[in-house]
């Protein structure tokens, strides 16, 4: 895959990565705090984990234009595929077998039951991909991925009276506080990061 253009046909109605009865259900977040604010706070936590995973998380219907490299598959910009991708060349129905790697985004073109090179450099892909999110009764977003945005939203709640970043707090005696080392304090906190680490999208140049 040399590039790609990426056109959102029927777009999610949401990407909020949990709801806000979940956050609160956490117990860090105080009554005080409106659920207009609480959803402020989801969009953003949602928004920070969809930029660390270098995708978005929401079921969507897209079109996508490959640019092929001869043998290569074609590498699509969203996953996991949901369904059957249809291509056309043109405007025209490409014909021929493929295989479809649905969790990793990648559609291989089959000559018999041997993957072969693609005989076109453009090619359009239309295709669903994406999980349905929380809030949904046919959600299928892996509870790892809400869970990582939950302790991203309990660590919004707890700042609001200590350091989110906050690993330990010892009271007796004279008391101990012990940080997470981060050079950057906007980083996601590490239980979330490694919850995340699976669905980490790798960027093909």
């Amino acid at each position: 895959m040399v590039s790609t253009i990426l056109t959102v046909i029927t777009a999610a109605p949401s990407r909020r990565l949990t709801t806000i009865d979940a956050a609160r259900a956490q117990g860090l977040i105080g009554s005080e705090v409106s659920d207009t604010m609480v959803g402020a706070w989801i969009d953003q936590a949602s928004a920070s984990i969809a930029s660390y995973c270098r995708r978005p998380f929401a079921r969507e219907e897209v079109r996508e234009v490959v640019r092929t490299a001869g043998a290569a598959p074609l590498f699509l910009s969203r996953s996991p595929i949901v369904g059957d991708p249809a291509l056309s060349a043109g405007g025209v129905p490409l014909a021929g077998e493929i295989e479809v790697d649905a969790a990793a985004g990648l559609i291989y073109r089959l000559h018999g039951d041997e993957r072969c090179a693609w005989d076109r450099t453009r090619i359009e892909v239309t295709y669903t991909a994406g999980w349905v999110l929380p809030g949904s009764p046919a959600r299928d977003l892996p509870q790892d991925v809400e869970q990582a945005c939950l302790i991203l939203m309990a660590a919004r709640g707890a700042s609001l009276g200590r350091d989110p970043m906050l690993r330990s707090e010892t009271t007796e005696g004279v008391g101990s506080n012990s940080w997470i080392a981060s050079a950057d304090m906007g980083a996601l906190p590490p239980q979330a990061a490694s919850l995340l680490e699976p669905y980490v999208r790798v960027v093909v140049a």
